[in-house]
């Protein structure tokens, strides 16, 4: 184990296998936020693959409260002290253990309920029959379950109607800057889109790119290459639907580079077969940069009426949305742009801590 001035006993623990610049998805988003509002009674304990990871201290978000565990160290997890344990991924099932546990609360946060996209109720997790005996062991043992979104607590409750007790809704949120952006100016002719996050197949990057056939634009795709098999595909489609003049492989984007790529789009697309929740899609709306979005998860709640959502699962849909989008006037777009801004205030991580806090307390 490595100790960044970890105490000996905490009120809160978190255990996840993502934070800091350990990232995988949108929970290393999630737990950096939630750093960065911890009091010094909340701990975090990072799990970590020792032998494909290093650990190097400026990767985490902060210099102390933070115990580094190597899979091979799990049988220590016993030494642990705390009042209340909060999990942050089905695969960190260990942690139900009660000789980790001692019977103390557990509060499972469900970043995503792990079905395949879409789901059919018979089978909803297809054939990964590991994870829904991990992911249905968390939901029992939880005396709390928390949903990044009502449309995700929904689809939990209609797999599992006898967890519906359990469940609360808090939305993730984020830290803005002090100072509101400029406005992204909207230029006359846009065809310039962006696509951000993992390589994964319900992201909706394939679908994405079938929508780029028939418009008169180019599309850069900042993600890792996380699924090969899948990124195989895409490779195929792209040569075979002749589209290599159009689109754009950046890899992976953080910090400045993010920043510097969404300021070179004329809109970002966020064509998500689901989203649990969408931090990528805050991140667009606080730079006062116009989105063009899947209407499916947690992002409606997010965006509101908002004029340029699309559904994923219809084959037109995003191409007719795009052709929309190029030809509204400039102030019909900036007018929406204006009003996703205004939104992100729902979202802040300072209210998304004082409702874990809220809930920390009525667990007590």
């Amino acid at each position: 184990m490595i100790n960044i001035q970890f105490k000996p006993h905490y009120r809160v623990l978190h255990f996840t296998n993502e934070i800091g610049k350990y990232i995988i998805g949108g929970m290393a988003s999630y737990m950096n936020e939630m750093y960065r509002h911890h009091g010094q009674d909340v701990g975090f304990v990072h799990f970590y693959n020792s032998s494909v990871q290093d650990i190097v201290m400026d990767s985490y978000p902060g210099p102390d409260n933070i115990l580094a565990v190597a899979a091979h160290e799990l049988d220590r997890l016993r030494e642990l002290s705390f009042d209340i344990a909060v999990v942050h991924f089905y695969a960190l099932h260990f942690m139900i253990d009660e000789n980790v546990l001692k019977g103390r609360p557990l509060i499972y946060v469900v970043h995503s309920v792990p079905t395949t996209e879409p789901y059919f109720p018979e089978q909803p997790f297809g054939e990964q029959h590991v994870v829904k005996e991990q992911f249905e062991s968390m939901c029992e043992r939880a005396n709390i379950i928390v949903t990044v979104s009502h449309a995700e607590a929904h689809k939990l409750i209609a797999l599992y109607p006898e967890f519906e007790s359990k469940v609360r809704v808090i939305h993730n949120g984020m830290t803005y800057t002090e100072t509101e952006p400029a406005i992204q100016s909207i230029r006359e002719h846009r065809k310039t889109f962006g696509f951000l996050g993992r390589l994964d197949y319900r992201k909706g990057l394939y679908e994405c790119l079938r929508a780029f056939k028939t418009t008169d634009a180019c599309l850069k795709i900042a993600c890792g290459f996380e699924d090969p098999e899948y990124l195989s595909s895409i490779l195929g489609y792209i040569e075979a639907a002749d589209l290599q003049s159009k689109i754009e492989f950046l890899g992976w984007c953080q910090g400045e580079r993010k920043l510097s790529f969404l300021r070179s789009l004329d809109a970002l697309i966020v064509p998500s077969l689901y989203e649990p929740f969408g931090y990528v899609v805050l991140e667009a709306m606080s730079q006062q940069l116009p989105l063009i979005c899947s209407n499916r998860g947690g992002i409606p709640e997010i965006v509101g009426d908002y004029k340029y959502c699309f559904d994923p699962y219809d084959s037109d849909s995003l191409a007719v949305t795009i052709h929309q989008f190029q030809t509204d006037d400039k102030e019909v777009i900036q007018e929406q742009v204006i009003k996703l801004y205004q939104r992100t205030k729902r979202f802040t991580s300072e209210e998304m801590s004082d409702k874990y806090e809220m809930l920390y307390h009525s667990i007590m």
